[in-house]
């Protein structure tokens, strides 16, 4: 398996999110040694999120017509390079800087999918796309603990450490990685169905799962933001139990996106597993930000893992049911940029709400968000959709 094209992509996705795994727990507690105010840590992360949504469409256009091997190793270049800056900084604007040259670069899960779109039919496509969950959702399980050991070493170790995986990374695809594509255009084809497939985020079909996903993204991305910031102040936690959280909140998600959701949807069907994994999420979130003893934490982190397990998968797979074969990437593109305008906007109004309001605040925020999508998702215009 892993010396096929397939095999090789899945490492290179593992070894790529294992680094951004390593770090991102870590930033907020690491932002806050150069003297960063709770606001501008989540501005630096916000930033990360609006280079990607602003990039991520020139290099899906840039691989159409050149490759994806080249965007695909220029990333991990990019990503080596914005982990050493951010591990050596002498000052926080260099912090800044290498969150906008990681944000540039971090085009590798999508080129990823491109790739795997590329050499793989129809009918094998999306076991293709779940080994690429998988390897996400590995990266996330291994990175938080190798950030979480190591960070009780040095505080940079773990930054450094994520620049050697990826160069490692890029030495490895540099030289077993294939090309999955001839070169050459097909923006125009792609360009000219963009306006038609905006338009879904207004349609019954597919808008209160866009809605959903990203309402339910301020949320939840709103909570990743702070809850280093959380855990610090609530129950003293630093940089290595603060990614020993984070290993366990995704080892439970694995669990449940491995198996047990599928089980679930087969035998009660999709919506049903998407309305019980918002009204978890909901009432975890709001949990949460009333616990303070440690007896209570991790219990209501299971359940946070669950419901989001729940939710996110489960809203792709509908949509992907609901698209039209000749449209599954573009519609799919599209719940993928609202939850990236949600990674965008979260952060910097969730840290804001922090330090105005309370610790607990952007937890119960998020709470009421995801009732929100609850509701949305109990409305019969989003169970059925519209007869063409």
């Amino acid at each position: 398996f892993f010396g096929t094209p397939r095999g090789i992509i899945f490492s290179t996705v593992l070894i790529d999110l294992i680094g951004f795994g390593i770090v991102i727990p870590l930033v907020p507690l690491y932002a806050e040694e150069f003297g960063a105010s709770v606001i501008e840590i989540g501005l630096l992360t916000g930033v990360y999120a609006l280079m990607q949504l602003i990039f991520a469409p020139v290099w899906g256009r840039v691989s159409d017509r050149y490759g994806r091997r080249p965007v695909i190793l220029g990333s991990l270049v990019g990503s080596s390079i914005a982990w050493l800056l951010f591990g050596f900084a002498p000052a926080l604007w260099v912090l800044f800087l290498a969150r906008i040259l990681d944000g540039i670069s971090g085009a590798s899960y999508a080129a990823a999918q491109a790739y795997v779109a590329d050499i793989t039919t129809d009918e094998e496509r999306v076991r293709g796309m779940g080994l690429l969950g998988a390897a996400f959702g590995l990266g996330f399980i291994i990175g938080p603990a190798i950030g979480g050991l190591f960070a009780a070493m040095d505080p940079r170790a773990p930054f450094i450490l994520a620049a050697a995986l990826a160069m490692a990374n890029f030495a490895v695809a540099l030289r077993r990685l294939p090309e999955s594509r001839v070169p050459g255009s097909r923006t125009g084809a792609q360009q000219s169905r963009w306006i038609a497939l905006v338009r879904a985020v207004g349609s019954r079909e597919y808008g209160p799962l866009i809605w959903i996903s990203f309402i339910g993204g301020l949320g939840f991305v709103g909570m990743e933001s702070v809850f280093a910031l959380f855990g610090n102040r609530r129950f003293d936690f630093g940089l290595t139990e603060t990614g020993l959280v984070f290993m366990y909140i995704g080892i439970v998600a694995a669990i449940v996106q491995g198996g047990v959701a599928y089980r679930i949807t087969a035998r009660v069907g999709e919506w049903p597993v998407l309305r019980a994994g918002l009204w978890i999420t909901a009432a975890s979130l709001i949990l949460l930000g009333f616990t303070t003893g440690l007896w209570a934490l991790f219990p209501v982190l299971a359940l946070l893992a669950l419901g989001s397990g729940l939710v996110f998968p489960t809203i792709n797979a509908i949509v992907s049911q609901r698209a039209p074969d000749a449209d599954q990437g573009g519609i799919l593109g599209v719940l993928a940029s609202a939850g990236g305008l949600a990674r965008l906007i979260a952060p910097i109004a969730a840290t804001a709400v922090f330090q105005a309001v309370g610790v607990s605040s952007p937890l119960l925020i998020g709470g009421l968000l995801f009732v929100v999508c609850g509701v949305i998702a109990a409305m019969p215009m989003a169970r059925r959709p519209a007869v063409a």
